[in-house]
C-alpha cells in the first residue's frame, strides 16, 4: 500500500466540523486523524505525525493558542491553519502568534468554511505522493491500469427512488504501490499534458462497460468527469461523438460533469465546447453547484441539462434548517431553469426522504451504492430497486 506524504490532523470540539474537514481531505487523498480534546491532540501529533494542522482557537476547555504554542516547543513543521469563527483581527493575531513560534502558518479561514476554500488550500498543500511520476502515469495509461468505478445515481420515479444512471470514477491500482489517490494521479496529468489521454480511456472505457448493460438489458445513464483543462479543447466534443458512435451507445445516455468554477473560468471558449456537446445530444451536468463564485447571468447562459448540489449542504440537511434552505432552493432554481436537480453525498434515509420532499430529481451517495467495478453494477442495482419496490408496496399496504 502507497504510503501517504498528505496527513491532516484537525481539531476542533466541533464533531460536524471535523467531519466535514475530514470529509474534504479525504476525497483529495489525504490520510485523516480528528480530535476533539487537547490531550488527543498532542497523542496525535506525536503518533501521526501530520503534514498539516488543523485548529479551532475557541474550544471547551482549552483554546487554540495553547495548541499553537505545544506545537511550536515541539518544533512543529507541519503546516498549520487556524479556522474560527472569531473576528478577523483575532486570525491575524492567531496567525503572528503561531509565526512567532516558528510554526509554518498557512493564514486562517473563517467559519462558516466554503467548501472551495477550504479544496483550494488543501490542494496547495498537497505534495506528490513519492515515486508517482509522469513516467509512472504514462506507464499506466499505456498499460491501461487505469480502470473506471461507478457510483449509482438514483432518480426519484412515482414516490420510489430508482437507479437508473451512474457517474464514472477513474482509479489507479498501481501494482506496486498500491491505490493511487485520485486527486494526485489526476493533477499530474493535467500537469503533464496527459490529461486528455486520461479522459479518452475513462469515456471509452464508461461507453464499452455502457453498451454491455444496455445489451443485457440494463440501461443506464452515465456521467463522467470532465477536466477543466478540456473546457478550451474544441476537438473533445467530436471525440465524444466518436467514441460513443464506435460503440453504438446514444449521446442521450451520456452526460459530462464540469465543476462550476472550471465552467466559469473562461466563459467564451467553454460555452463553444459545452454547447458544441449539447448540440451533438449530450447531457451536461454543473457539479459542485453552490461553491463557486460565478454570477447567476452566466450561470444561465450556459447549456447546462443537470445541476448537481454539493455535498457539504446535502450532509447538513437533517440537522440544520440554513441547508435545508439552501438546497430547496437550488432545487427551484434548477426546475425554473428547465435542469434537473441531482444531491450528492446522501448517506442516511433522512436526507433521502427530505429530497424526495424538496421534489430533487436525483441523488447520490454511499445510501445508494459506492463506487464499484462495472461487473457489480447489474446485482447492485437489482437489489437497490428490488427494495425501493418492497418499501413502496408496504407503504401502500400501511395507506389501505
Amino acid at each position: 500500500m502507497l504510503e501517504s506524504t498528505n496527513r491532516l490532523l484537525v481539531i476542533d470540539d466541533q464533531q460536524e466540523l471535523c467531519d466535514f474537514i475530514v470529509e474534504v481531505a479525504r476525497r483529495l487523498g489525504y490520510e485523516t486523524v480528528a480530535v476533539t480534546e487537547a490531550e488527543a491532540f498532542r497523542r496525535a501529533y506525536l503518533d501521526f505525525n501530520p503534514t498539516i494542522v488543523v485548529l479551532d482557537l475557541q474550544m471547551s476547555g482549552f483554546d487554540g493558542i495553547e495548541l499553537l504554542r505545544y506545537l511550536g516547543t515541539q518544533g512543529a513543521r507541519a503546516q498549520v491553519l487556524v479556522a474560527s469563527g472569531m473576528d478577523q483581527r483575532v486570525l491575524s493575531t492567531a496567525d503572528q502568534v503561531g509565526r512567532a513560534q516558528g510554526l509554518n502558518m498557512l493564514g486562517a479561514l473563517q467559519k462558516p468554511m466554503m467548501l472551495a476554500d477550504l479544496e483550494a488550500v488543501l490542494r496547495k498543500c498537497m505534495k506528490p505522493s513519492v515515486g508517482v511520476t509522469a513516467a509512472d502515469l504514462e506507464q499506466a495509461l499505456t498499460n491501461h491500469q487505469i480502470q473506471v468505478y461507478y457510483q449509482p445515481k438514483a432518480r426519484h420515479v412515482d414516490g420510489q427512488w430508482i437507479v437508473e444512471g451512474v457517474e464514472a470514477l477513474a482509479r489507479w491500482q498501481h501494482p506496486q504501490r498500491g491505490f493511487i489517490p485520485p486527486p494526485v494521479f489526476i493533477s499530474i496529468a493535467e500537469a503533464s499534458g496527459q490529461i486528455r489521454q486520461l479522459t479518452e480511456q475513462v469515456v471509452e472505457q464508461s461507453i464499452q462497460q455502457a453498451a454491455q448493460w444496455h445489451a443485457a438489458g440494463l440501461p443506464l445513464q452515465v456521467a463522467i468527469n470532465l477536466s477543466p483543462r478540456l473546457l478550451n479543447d474544441r476537438s473533445f466534443p467530436d471525440l465524444a461523438a466518436s467514441l460513443a458512435a464506435r460503440h453504438g451507445v446514444s449521446p442521450h445516455f451520456l452526460s459530462f460533469e464540469v465543476t462550476e468554477t472550471a465552467a466559469m473560468s473562461d466563459p467564451d471558449t467553454t460555452m463553444d465546447v459545452l454547447t458544441r456537446l449539447r448540440v451533438k445530444n449530450f447531457g451536461l451536468s454543473i457539479d459542485d453547484f453552490g461553491t463557486g463564485y460565478s454570477s447567476l447571468k452566466q450561470l444561465y447562459l450556459m447549456p447546462f441539462s443537470e445541476l448537481k448540489i454539493d455535498i457539504s449542504f446535502v450532509r447538513d440537511v437533517c440537522h440544520r434548517d440554513e441547508a435545508r434552505v439552501m438546497v430547496e432552493t437550488m432545487v427551484l432554481l434548477a426546475h425554473k431553469l428547465g435542469l434537473t436537480a441531482c444531491a450528492e453525498g446522501v448517506e442516511t434515509q433522512e436526507a433521502l426522504d427530505f429530497l424526495a420532499q424538496a421534489c430533487c430529481d436525483r441523488a447520490q451517495g454511499y445510501l445508494i451504492g459506492k463506487p464499484m467495478p462495472g461487473a457489480q453494477l447489474p446485482a447492485a442495482v437489482a437489489a437497490w430497486n428490488s427494495k425501493a419496490m418492497m418499501i413502496d408496496v408496504a407503504q401502500a399496504g400501511a395507506g389501505n
